[in-house]
């Protein structure tokens, strides 16, 4: 920072006169217009890691595989 920039930047914040900025959104981005909610199940060790597994060949998360398999399912109901 050059010489005096933080002394302006000080004087500027104590008369309100602090640049306006953007806001800066944490955590992961929506994945949809609605609001979601939390799903859990359990299953046995042994299912699990084949799912895992079978995600992992789809290139998938173990989420990413559960939300797909879930809408599929839901849509042809």
């Amino acid at each position: 920072m050059p010489p005096g920039e933080l002394e302006k930047a000080a004087e500027a914040y104590e008369k309100d006169k602090w640049p306006k900025g953007r806001t800066i959104k944490l955590g992961r981005p929506p994945i949809s217009d609605e609001p979601s909610i939390v799903l859990s199940a359990r299953v046995g060790e042994s299912v699990l890691d084949a799912f895992d597994a079978k995600a992992k060949r789809h290139g998938q998360t173990r989420t990413e595989r559960l939300r797909e398999l879930i809408t599929i399912d839901a849509m042809i109901a």
